[in-house]
Order: C-alpha cells, then structure tokens, then sequence
C-alpha cells in the first residue's frame, strides 16, 4: 500500500479531506497546498519496507457503513458568555464546553481549527482565553490529524479534538491503534454550510455555496481534470442555462470562498467555464435538450433579459409551454444593450440563448407589457403565470445643475448609441478627455468605450474610496487603467460650461460620517476642497431604474412596490398579485448582476410550478439573502490569477471593439483544474451526519437560530454536557427532533466510496469467512506476498480482530474469527 495507491484512489479523486493524518504518521509526506505530498520518497516503494500507513489508515479508505446508535441525550443549549456568543457559531456551545474542559483542567490540550488572520487553522489549544479569541473559524482542510498525532507525541495528559465526522472517525481509529483515550468533540457534517443542497442531503463545496445559482463548480472542474469538456457544460446547465455569458461576464463570487485561499491563490473558476464553453461553440454540436412530455399549460414572460430566459428554460424543461414576451427586438435585456462587444461578443450571447429556444421556448419580439397587453390579456389569453422580469432601462440622474448641456449623456444611452445604432464616428472622442460621474462596472463600460472613439484622457469621479471599488478596478486591463483617473471619495455639486465647448464637473471631497437608524451613513461635504475637473463631454453613470410607467398600466396600478421596484416574497419570488412572479433588476433588493438575475429566474420557475400544481410555495425553502439579494459586502482575501502568457496576451490592447480577454489554452485549463482541491467531494460518500464516533456532537440542525443541537454518544461525553448545565454554563432550547433524525437519514442513504480492500481488511474478511485459516492458504487465495499476510495477521491479532492458535503437528498457526464470550 504505496503513497500513490493514496494519490490514484484519493488525493487525484478527489477524495481527499486535507485532515493531515498521513503526513502525521509519516516523515515523507508533507501537506502542500492542503493536500498530502511526498518530499522526498516512499519507503515502501524506494526500500520495500512494509508500511502502508498513509493508506490505511487513511479516514476516507476507513469509511464505515452508518449504523443506528441510540443517542444518551439530545440538548438545545446557548451560552450565556456574551463575549463568545459574539464569536462563535450558533449557540457557542463548542467554544464555551472547550474553554470550560482546559480551565478545569480535564483537558491539557484540545486540536481545534482556529481563526488565524481569517484564516481557519489547525491549532493546539492550551489556554482558555485562547479559544474565545481565535473563535467563528469554518472547518474543513485544516489539518486536524496531523496535529492530534504532534499531540499524542509529546503530551501524554489528557486531550482532546474538535472535528468534522471523517476527522472524527479518525481520531477514534487512532485513539484505539495507540491506546489513547482521546475526548472527541464531533461537528454535524456541513454545519456551518446550510443551503438547499445540504438540507436535501446532497453536498455543496464553499464554490458552489458561493454562487447565486447555485452552479456545482467542483463538479464541472473535476470533468475538465477527466477531458470531459462538453459534460462539464451540460453540469453546468443543470443550474444556469447561459453558462457562455457568465464566462464572460460574472462576478464569480464562488472564487471568493475558494479553500485555497491562505494557502495558494483561488482557483480561476471564471476561466475555466469560459474554455470549455467556448470549446463547446467551436465544436459546433447542435444540443439537444431533454424535456418532459408538455402538460398544456401556459406561462408568460415579460423580458427576454437573463431571469427571463432562465425561467422559460427551466419550466420548459418541467413540461410548461413558456413565451417570453420582449419588447425590443432583440434577447438579452442589458447584457446586449448595456455590455460593449469587447467583454460580451454578440456570438456568445445568440449561442446561449439559441440553447434556451431550442428547449422549447417561444420568444414574441417588439410585444411590451402594457395597454396593448396587460396582465388580464394574458389570462384571458390563457396564461396561467406571469413573471415579469422587464429589467432596468430607464436613466437615472443626479438632478445636477448643467445635466441638459450638449455633451452631457447618460451611461445607458451612451452605450446603445455606440453599439447598435449604426454608429459611424470611429474617432469620435479622438484627442479629448471624458468626465464621468460614477466609478463602477457601468462608468469602466463607458470609459472603455470612449478610449476606443479615441478619447486621451478619462476622469471617474466616485463617493466611494479605492477599497470599496477594489473588486472593479481589478477587471480593469493596466493598458486601459493608465489612460483613467479616479477621484475616490470625491461629489460633484454641478456640470458648468466651461472655455469654448469644454465642460466642468465641479467637484469636492466627502467624508462618511456615522450610520444612522437606517443602516446609512451620511455624507458630508469637506470644507474648502473644492475643485474642477474640465472635460470635452460627460457621461452620468449611476445606474438605472425600473420604468413602471407601461407596468402600471398593465397591472392596473395593482402591483406593490418598495422603493421603486416591485415587492416580492424573498422565498417564492411571488408578486401582491397572485400568480403573477418577478426578478431581476426590478426587485427589492436586487443584487443587479447577471448570475443573481439567473438565480431569480431559476427560483421562480420553481414557485410557478409548485403554483401551478396547487402545491405550497414556500416548503422546504428559506430566504437567501447572500444569493440573492445583498451585493459583495468586502472584497475577498485573494484572487484568481492568469498565467503569466495569458496575462500579457488580455493587456495587449488592440483598442478595437474585439473582445479583450484571452483564453486558457487546453494545457492551461487542465493545469488550473488539477489545483481544485474538489472540497467536500469527500462528502459524497460518508453516511455518517451527526459524527457518531464522538463522545458528544454539535451542530445548528434542529434547534432555533442562536442554539446549539448537542448529541451524547458516550456516558462521558453526556457527564460533560450535563456538569456544564449544572453550572449554568448554558441556556436551555427545545430541540425539534424530527428535524435532526431527518437530517441523519438523509445522509445515511448516500451510496459509500467502493475503494481497493488494504491487505488487512483483507486478511480480515477471508478468516472471518472462511474459519481457521493458514498464511499459506491466505496468501494463495488472495495473491497476496506470503511475507505481507504473515505481517497483517499478526498485526491483526495484536489489535483483537483475530486469534492465532499454535498446534502442536502442524507447520503453521492457524487464525480464526474472535469468539465472543
């Protein structure tokens, strides 16, 4: 059992759980990059000493089948310390029972995962206080078990371990082999991971948790690591039907949970989805798209935008009958209006929508919602749903002084006029310098366009400071950034006609002052920082608003609204008006960005079915607000990198409307997919939820927001948790048992990981089979090396797993199964 039976049938499988036990075990593994090395060689396949450690007792190799274990109590507790209730997850059971068991010293020391410069990082734990301020850290590759083995090394007081079930497991596997009594302080599986997926018992790595749609990233890479490029695609459709665009254009905030964050920089998932998405196009299959038998029911849906085609595809894949009603003639909403051809080519957006069409939805062009169609037209037409998902086109503006001057535009019209309106003034801007108002994705949108009419010199001016605009400056080429100047933190008061044709932007400096009982911070003008800032032409650019003018009127006035878009229920996606559903920009709260429109789309086509099917909306669903709702909160830790040829061919501008981004090469794509770590694919084949093999286990599944569940698997274990009750360590909840047992079966019927028997299992399973046994007999029936058997046998019988008997005639001890008294 070599360290590459470890790397073929767990590291390169993805199977991995990054706990470290085999580089705890052995001097020649190393972890790098969260993941077991070799540094230097293999003693059994450089020496042929037996060994085989790594292997064997590798927790993903030790999977055991979920057994039923009766609980010794079940609690619903909280912490009454403040400060850790601050910290911690849930109830901050775990790091109040911690600092509790070493300020009593039952515990010389505890392996726990710690928060370290945000950062979650095994660590030995000796000091109470220790625990409470290195609190809140996610557990996952992190090492654990290479620490419990440095532990078990040199300390031989009492200790214990903080882990997830397979780090749990390991640990007992490893008490037993070393005869240490070791507390176990188990943590549900994906505790701190609560989506969709892991509520049904599925599993979601930190990428797929990241994104809105819900796009399983570590699944699609690991087919690109297999070749398999058109499948990763299709992956990727299971969740979002215009995965061409998004790898042009997303945000990718699942980078931004990327494990290797700390260790390495984040995978280039946006990348990734791109090559293979483009490989598709050139491969010039014509998709086919399985949809169910049609149940002759009919949805209307207003805007050809990303929510618009996401809804009609997927309820056409449910078995509906779909049109989208658009009122230009064109698909695609703001991403074929707003976003220039140089990071949107028009070929992407057709090919990905030609998909959608071809899976059974109609689209009716130059059809807006309005006198000519309301939403009682619709029903009378047979419509039995509406989703309205119009978008954004209407400008909005400061309301400055100057707004109405010649050469004064809004960003919108700005980019429509230079895309599609037959524009013939290639050098339009040659030789002058752009003002404009506002410094994100839509202002660089509008300075990258104007660098390529020929403007020289382009000045954005922002309320916000470099940090907060950290993520759009990044998607800035430097050939392009150069050319641009931001004002950070700075207002404009009024555009004013300046010498000749020129304009000023009259401008100061602001501070934030402190926020309000809304949530908001003022801002407040610097005193004397006034100052001017002169250009040949301004562009206004921030944002847009819903035009309800025609909406209205389609609706009767009937429809609600919220700060001028439409109120929606946060779960269904379900309008005041029953029926009738919306998403995209024109929500509450919208994220305005293409992947949460998608998400909003596929979320609706979920509540229209259930609509339609008279079944209750909202079961088995929660509010979403990171997914849905909430923008970017602060920038991540790291980011995604570009080879370095990749880098010098995207920064290469050619200042033409062509796209600027090169591509990964194959050799590229593959080198940048083999760094996925695949986390939690492990998951996939452990049945065990509650972390069985623990003296207690905690998780949030089961109890309110702000307790903790805790299990007792052993008496000690239940001894602990009931002293601390006694104290008045904790506040007492109410468990909701049914939700927990649900949870623990969900998981218990995954399909277990089938890997290679390690000689000793199999060595075990022929005596438990096959009674009294000889080496010899082994060894030939198994082809297993005579000296091997011999090895494991008596390895075997030194852990009480077999007997050997010597009998006086016979040239060889036979093994046996153990009798139990």
């Amino acid at each position: 059992m070599s360290f590459d039976l470890l790397r073929s049938e767990i590291i390169d499988a993805g199977l991995c759980q990054g706990c470290g036990l085999c580089a705890g075990y052995c001097k020649h593994i190393e972890m790098e990059t969260l993941r077991p090395t070799l540094k230097d060689y293999c003693i059994l396949e450089r020496e042929g000493q037996d060994c085989g450690k790594c292997y064997q007792n590798c927790p993903q190799v030790l999977q055991k089948k979920f057994k039923e274990l009766q609980p010794l109590g079940i609690y619903s507790l909280r912490s009454k310390d403040s400060e850790i209730l601050e910290k911690a997850s849930s109830g901050g059971f775990v790091t109040t029972i911690t600092k509790q068991l070493l300020k009593d010293k039952e515990l010389s020391e505890v392996v726990m995962v710690q928060n370290i410069d945000d950062l979650p990082k095994a660590s030995r734990v000796t000091d109470p206080e220790d625990v409470i301020q290195n609190a809140g850290a996610v557990y996952g590759r992190s090492g654990v078990l290479e620490k419990l083995v440095e532990v078990t090394g040199d300390n031989f007081e009492p200790v214990g371990i903080v882990g997830v079930p397979c780090e749990i497991r390991g640990a007992s596997e490893m008490g037993e082999e070393m005869n240490r009594d070791i507390l176990k302080i188990g943590l549900f599986c994906n505790s701190s991971m609560r989506t969709a997926e892991t509520d049904r018992g599925l599993v979601c790595s930190p990428c797929c948790g990241g994104c809105p749609s819900g796009v399983n990233a570590q699944g699609y890479i690991s087919l690109i690591r297999e070749g398999k490029y058109l499948e990763a695609v299709d992956l990727i459709r299971n969740d979002n039907p215009l995965p061409s665009i998004c790898g042009r254009i997303c945000t990718h905030e699942c980078e931004h949970g990327c494990t290797l964050i700390g260790s390495d920089h984040p995978v280039a998932i946006r990348e990734l989805k791109k090559f293979i998405t483009e490989y598709e196009i050139k491969q010039d299959i014509k998709k086919s798209v399985k949809i169910k038998k049609k149940l002759g029911k009919k949805v209307a849906i207003i805007g050809a935008g990303p929510a618009g085609l996401t809804a009609g595809y997927f309820l056409s894949l449910k078995g509906y009958s779909p049109t989208i009603f658009e009122k230009t003639d064109h698909t695609g909403g703001m991403l074929r209006y707003g976003v220039p051809q140089f990071r949107l080519p028009d070929y992407v957006l057709d090919y990905d929508v030609e998909t959608i069409k071809k899976a059974g939805v109609d689209i009716v062009f130059n059809k807006p919602l309005g006198p000519d169609m309301t939403i009682e037209d619709l029903k009378n037409d047979g419509y039995e749903a509406v989703f309205i998902a119009t978008g954004q086109y209407k400008p909005r503006t400061l309301h400055l002084e100057g707004e109405e001057l010649p050469n004064v535009h809004v960003a919108i019209n700005f980019l429509i006029d230079r895309k599609y309106r037959d524009w013939q003034k290639q050098q339009e801007f040659k030789g002058k310098t752009i003002g404009i108002i506002g410094g994100g994705p839509v202002a660089v949108d509008v300075a990258q366009t104007a660098l390529r009419l020929g403007a020289e010199k382009i000045h954005l001016v922002d309320i916000m400071n470099e940090k907060d605009l950290e993520l759009v400056l990044r998607e800035i080429p430097e050939e392009e950034l150069k050319f641009m100047e931001y004002h950070f933190e700075t207002s404009v008061s009024k555009i004013s006609k300046g010498e000749g044709e020129t304009l000023v932007l009259n401008s100061y400096k602001i501070e934030k002052g402190e926020v309000d009982n809304t949530g908001r911070r003022s801002i407040n003008k610097i005193e004397g920082s006034d100052y001017e800032i002169k250009a040949d032409a301004i562009v206004i650019a921030v944002g847009q608003a819903v035009d309800f003018n025609l909406i209205d009127i389609a609706t009767g006035n009937k429809l609600k609204k919220e700060h001028n878009k439409i109120e929606i229920d946060p779960i269904t996606f379900e309008t005041n008006i029953p029926g009738v559903f919306a998403g995209g920009d024109t929500i509450t709260h919208s994220k305005a960005v293409a992947i949460a429109a998608i998400a909003h789309g596929k979320e609706a086509a979920i509540s229209i079915d259930r609509y339609l099917k008279g079944e209750d909306l909202s079961k088995g669903r929660y509010r979403q607000n990171k997914m849905f709702f909430e923008g970017i909160t602060r920038t991540p830790k790291d980011y995604s990198l570009k080879p370095e040829s990749l880098e010098e061919a995207t920064e290469d501008i050619q200042w033409n409307f062509e796209e600027i981004e090169a591509m990964f090469t194959e050799d590229m794509a593959l080198a940048e997919a083999r760094r996925c770590l695949s986390c939690n694919h492990y998951c996939s084949h452990c049945q065990d939820f509650p972390a069985i093999y623990s003296d207690f286990t905690a998780g949030e599944v089961g109890s309110k927001q702000g307790f903790t569940t805790v299990v007792a698997w052993t008496e000690r274990g239940k001894e602990i948790i009931e002293k601390s009750i006694a104290q008045g360590s904790f506040e007492e909840g109410t468990v909701n048992e049914d939700e927990l047992k649900k949870a623990i079966n969900l998981k218990s019927k995954r399909e277990m990981e089938v890997l290679e028997k390690t000689p000793r299992q199999q060595v075990l399973d022929y005596v438990t089979l096959q009674g009294p046994t000889t080496i010899s007999n082994i060894s030939k029936t198994l082809n297993l090396e005579t000296k091997k058997v011999r090895y494991e046998a008596l390895r075997l019988v030194q852990l009480n797993q077999i007997e050997m008997n010597v009998e006086p005639g016979l040239e060889e001890p036979r093994f046996s199964p153990l009798c139990e008294d």
